[in-house]
């Protein structure tokens, strides 16, 4: 397929990036310093991550045990509401002396259960690596103590929620990520001006290059020779 005459190939939008890669690099390199400055203004935030079992108390036969497993995987999206839930919430707000409400607070909690089994990972951001720390462990345990006073049957505890992998003080910046956020920003200023620089070359429609006045010579000769062509026939 011929292109159209007078539209620029590739090779002509080659050449006008080429001939403002000075202006791509300078743009590509600003975009990545505006990024990691804009970093530093931002509080960085930690995420901390405890982990709690469901089990199902009982006998210890091998029906029970399977009975009791899936009463356990039953449960477990009830709690990971639970987790989130007013309840749970102001307990751990009096435990830690936070000065926040429970809908505050809850934006900062992510409950997730771990498909087909009966584990739940609490996650909690905050400012504050420890803190974070002392929330995630804090809403497991609360969560525990609400699960054995709420989920009763003629026998006791139908359920029981244990902690089995607390949470500890997180050593990195969870956000913000300044290589990502400059490499992101360096993408972005490459592709602005780059869009910009094939704008104004295109723009401008100057010759800078042998091919092109070749390629208008060629163009223009075919043009002359077109008419006798056709008196030809």
């Amino acid at each position: 397929m011929i292109a159209p005459t007078g539209v620029p190939t590739l090779k002509d939008y080659g050449r006008i990036l080429l001939s403002g890669w000075a202006a791509i690099l300078a743009a590509a390199v600003l975009s990545a310093g505006v990024a990691w400055l804009a970093t530093q203004f931002v509080e960085p935030t930690y995420t901390a991550a405890s982990r709690v079992f469901v089990t199902a108390p009982g006998p210890t036969s091998p029906r029970a045990l399977t009975e009791g497993n899936r009463s356990s995987l039953v449960r477990v999206e009830s709690y990971v509401v639970l987790a989130t839930g007013e309840q749970v919430l102001r307990r751990v707000i009096a435990s830690q002396g936070l000065p926040v409400e429970p809908d505050e607070l809850k934006n900062d909690i992510t409950v997730v259960p771990t498909p087909g089994s009966a584990l739940i990972e609490i996650s909690v951001v905050n400012s504050d690596a420890e803190r974070a720390r002392d929330i995630a462990n804090s809403v497991a345990v609360q969560l525990s103590k609400l699960v054995g006073e709420i989920d009763l049957g003629a026998d006791g505890a139908v359920s029981a929620v244990t902690l089995v992998d607390a949470a500890t003080t997180p050593d990195s910046v969870t956000t913000p990520t300044p290589t990502s956020n400059m490499i992101l920003g360096g993408v972005i200023g490459t592709i602005l001006s780059s869009v910009l620089v094939l704008a104004f070359g295109i723009a401008r429609d100057s010759i800078d290059h042998r091919d092109q006045v070749e390629n208008i010579v060629k163009q223009a000769t075919a043009a002359k020779r077109t008419p006798a062509t056709e008196g030809v026939r």
